[in-house]
């Protein structure tokens, strides 16, 4: 088959060549350096994005943003110059629903079909093809994907027929992956400052209900010195804020990813527009004024040390069940089924041990009860309370403690209902 494929980024480089073995594969970028790799692998490198369109079937694009992939198609020699009566455009960009429905739909006016398959992986995964896709499309378009699809892996969820909802699902996810990795780093910096061990605090929370990715890959990789990923501060700012704008969209209130995006401007902000997502483990430090890594001078932790390590468990449970009602309101109130939801959330990187239990809890019906904030209440309290006696700042914890006790003293919180 011929494919195109543009945007040859980190992502977008390992994505095109999972078709260099099997396919006619033509290639093109706004930077000419970025296709020679693949030109060595045996691709053709086209000279425009319309040349690329003539010379494929089907065309996969991988952008930073939605706007990016509006003027690609739609700009002065863009591809909508080269597309013909019966072609495929597979969008594989982080964008928006909203703006990805709406190209569709203009290429739809043209004969061109449109789809959506986000992905889910860092690019080491990608080549491994193990990296996980969210799709949606009509079920003729869908199926005439999955070949193509399936060149890149096996894991491929359907997230609907809507054009858009692949994206939306990817929103959902990212906003409680960054949820959980900024409020983690933040319960472990109080941790830290509180004397306990980094050790300890993450033997604690994997063990605990308060386990997520990153306590199992992050803050493990922190205390061998090494980075957990390399994706780019500016690119999870965009991700978080597609799921500010969502909630927004909704009429959901989303006070913890507002938090998180709140951080994560603060620390592009502050590092520049160069920097990775894990320049935000030193940003946190400094702000707590502590150190992840054990110091050899450290003194040993006061007796209370297992009270604090089951507070701090306490803290991030109560995060990732949080994040998870407000993430999945706004999914649900979008369109997402709740169990395509529940599915395919399960294993991507926004998963906790508490968003696994209320995804399976509400898919089998379950209702939000007031009952159940009681002991969140009391646990965030606690920890509060240790963050002032220590000296670190706690914002993302205090979102959720003011969620929680607004849903605990029936201030007005909605998870889930009708549309106003």
């Amino acid at each position: 088959m011929r494919i195109g494929y543009i945007g040859l980024g980190a992502l977008g480089s390992e994505l095109a060549r999972r078709f260099v073995a099997d396919h006619e594969l033509t290639v093109w970028d706004l930077n000419n350096h970025a296709a020679a790799p693949l030109a060595q692998a045996g691709a053709r490198v086209a000279s425009s994005a319309a040349e690329l369109a003539r010379q494929s079937d089907v065309i996969l694009l991988c952008l930073p943003r939605s706007a990016d992939v509006r003027e690609l198609v739609f700009g002065s020699g863009g591809l909508a110059d080269g597309l013909s009566l019966g072609q495929l455009v597979i969008d594989q960009t982080s964008g928006v629903p909203k703006e990805t429905a709406e190209t569709a739909t203009r290429l739809a006016a043209r004969g061109v079909a449109m789809m959506d398959a986000a992905v889910s992986a860092s690019p080491h995964v990608v080549a491994q093809g193990a990296t996980t896709l969210m799709a949606a499309a009509p079920d003729d378009v869908y199926e005439r994907a999955l070949p193509v699809l399936r060149a890149i892996t096996e894991k491929i969820h359907r997230c609907g027929t809507r054009v858009g909802d692949g994206q939306a699902m990817k929103i959902v996810n990212n906003a409680m992956n960054a949820a959980c990795r900024l409020g983690t780093l933040e319960a472990v910096a109080m941790g830290r400052k509180a004397g306990l061990s980094l050790a300890a605090m993450t033997s604690t929370l994997n063990a605990g209900r308060g386990c997520n990715q990153t306590t199992e890959k992050m803050l493990p990789a922190i205390a061998r010195g090494e980075a957990s990923t390399n994706f780019a501060l500016a690119l999870m700012l965009k991700d978080v804020n597609q799921a500010a704008v969502l909630g927004m969209e909704q009429r959901v209130p989303m006070p913890i990813t507002g938090m998180v995006r709140s951080l994560l401007q603060i620390g592009l902000n502050t590092l520049g527009p160069q920097a990775k997502l894990e320049d935000m483990v030193g940003l946190t430090e400094a702000m707590a004024a502590t150190r992840f890594v054990d110091s050899p001078m450290e003194a040993a932790p006061g007796a209370d040390a297992a009270d604090a390590l089951l507070t701090i468990d306490a803290a991030v449970a109560a995060l990732g069940r949080l994040v998870t009602y407000e993430c999945v309101a706004a999914g649900s109130r979008h369109g997402l089924a709740l169990p395509d939801m529940a599915r395919i959330l399960h294993g991507t990187s926004g998963w906790s041990h508490e968003s696994r239990e209320v995804l399976a809890q509400l898919n089998a019906g379950a209702k939000v009860s007031k009952e159940q904030f009681a002991p969140m209440t009391a646990s965030l309290a606690t920890a509060a309370e240790l963050g002032l006696r220590v000296g670190a700042p706690m914002p993302i914890s205090c979102a959720v403690r003011s969620m929680a006790e607004s849903a605990y003293y029936g201030t007005a919180i909605q998870f889930f209902g009708d549309k106003p």
